[in-house]
Parts: C-alpha cells; sequence; structure tokens
C-alpha cells in the first residue's frame, strides 16, 4: 500500500526533526518542544497496541540517542502514550472508527474532536516527562509553568504533524 510507506517515510522524517528540535531550539527551560505525541497517536489504526508501543518506544530510545538529553526519558513518556492511543481515539473521535480500522482526517472528523485527542495525548506526555525530568527537584510553579508553555507550543505543532500524517483522501 502506497499510503502506508508515505507515512513511515514521513513518521521517519518526522523524527529526523524531532532529533534536530532537541539539538539545536532549546530556547528556555520552560518550553519542551515535542512533535512524538502527535506522531504515535497518527500510527495506522490497523496497528496493534503492542506494536505501537514497540514503535513509540524505538522512536523515543532513538531521539534521545541522537539527541543531548537523558537517555530514554522520551521513551519512558512516549509509550504510555501509545498504550492510551486507541482509548483516547475512541473517546474522542469515536468508537466507529476503530471497529472500522479506518484512518481519521480533519476533514471527517473535525479540528475540534482531533485537537482533544492530541491535547490528551500531549497532556499524557508532558505530564510524564516533566515528572520524570525533575524528579522532584524542581519547585511546583516551575513544572506547571513548563507544563503550561509546553502545551501551548506543542498543541500548535501537533495540529500541523498531524496534517501531514493523515492526509485527506482524494476521490
Amino acid at each position: 500500500m502506497r499510503t502506508g510507506q508515505n507515512f513511515w517515510l514521513l513518521y521517519a522524517m518526522l523524527a529526523i526533526i524531532q532529533t534536530v528540535i532537541c539539538n539545536y531550539f532549546q530556547f528556555t527551560p520552560y518550553a519542551l518542544v515535542t512533535l512524538l505525541p502527535a506522531m504515535v497517536l497518527c500510527i495506522p489504526l490497523q496497528t496493534s497496541t503492542s506494536a505501537s508501543m514497540v514503535i513509540a518506544f524505538a522512536t523515543g530510545l532513538l531521539v534521545d540517542w541522537l539527541s543531548e538529553g537523558l537517555i530514554g526519558i522520551n521513551a519512558a513518556a512516549l509509550v504510555p502514550v501509545a498504550l492510551a492511543r486507541k482509548a483516547v481515539i475512541r473517546t474522542f473521535i469515536g468508537e466507529d472508527l476503530i471497529a472500522r480500522k479506518d484512518s481519521f482526517t480533519f476533514h471527517k472528523n473535525g479540528i475540534r474532536k482531533i485537537s482533544l485527542a492530541l491535547s490528551a495525548n500531549l497532556t499524557i506526555f508532558l505530564v510524564i516527562y516533566i515528572l520524570l525530568d525533575g524528579a522532584g527537584t524542581r519547585p511546583v510553579w516551575f513544572s506547571l509553568a513548563q507544563f503550561g508553555i509546553s502545551l501551548a507550543i506543542n498543541m500548535i505543532l501537533s495540529l500541523i504533524v498531524a496534517s501531514i500524517l493523515t492526509p485527506e483522501e482524494k476521490r
């Protein structure tokens, strides 16, 4: 299938872009910029939960290994996102999408539903990442500020990533 091949090529390119972001675009400690939760949410629904967890772990570990961060922190925060992927889609986009193993698009499902699903995935990722990164050494206000700023920035980036990985079908 050409669509599947294009998806995985785009997925790999976005993982490389995430590595570049981790290495060169850390302007402030208050903003964590990540594309990874949106990438995991857009994994085709034909992929099982266990396979998506392995893909998420490998992607997170690769980004950690190629960037200047703690080895395993992206992987540890991304695996629960992959675990909750189908539940998030079921809750915010709809059960019928999972039953048909169809892909979601902005045209079919609307930006509101997809934004809610992306924000849920981002919340899971950011909470785990910030807790692991701070490990109880940072004040609560710093963690809350980092969470809020990161959620706002990443929401915009996640919508762009989702639009890239879930192209509209041409009929």
